[in-house]
């Protein structure tokens, strides 16, 4: 469910319930050397790489609602980085590794926002009263 391949090809995050819940996992393109990178009892989602390999941001619901998070690429050093009371997804790097956009319902319906890699400056991006989901960056 949901694999990215990580920025130098060489590894894959994906999302499993092999274990009784919804974790991360980083896997060799070969299929060698599945890790479990998340370990909370509930849902983690939604991984994606930061340009330079070396983190994953990633979605969980572990505070109540979903959150954005960011680790290390070895899954040490999971950090929160959103800090609203609503559900906050579907993050995104920018291309240079300074934002992450991601999916949020702070104004009531789902917009685009982006904030810096260190879960600060949140903005609103989409101003839509429509469902705006899934951001990505342009290369």
């Amino acid at each position: 469910n949901a694999p990215v391949w990580s920025p130098d090809g060489t590894r894959i995050a994906f999302v499993s319930d092999r274990d009784g819940d919804f974790e991360i996992y980083v896997i060799g393109t070969d299929g060698s050397n599945p890790t479990r990178l998340t370990t909370s009892s509930t849902q983690d989602s939604g991984p994606m790489w930061s340009p330079d390999g070396s983190r994953i941001a990633f979605s969980s619901d572990r505070d109540g609602t979903s959150k954005i998070y960011v680790m290390s690429a070895d899954g040490s050093n999971q950090i929160r980085l959103s800090g609203s009371p609503f559900s906050d997804s579907l993050p995104a790097w920018s291309p240079d590794g300074s934002r992450i956009a991601f999916t949020s319902d702070q104004d009531g319906a789902f917009s685009i926002w982006t904030m810096r890699a260190d879960g600060s400056d949140p903005l609103r991006i989409s101003t839509s009263t429509a469902l705006d989901l899934e951001p990505a960056w342009s290369r």
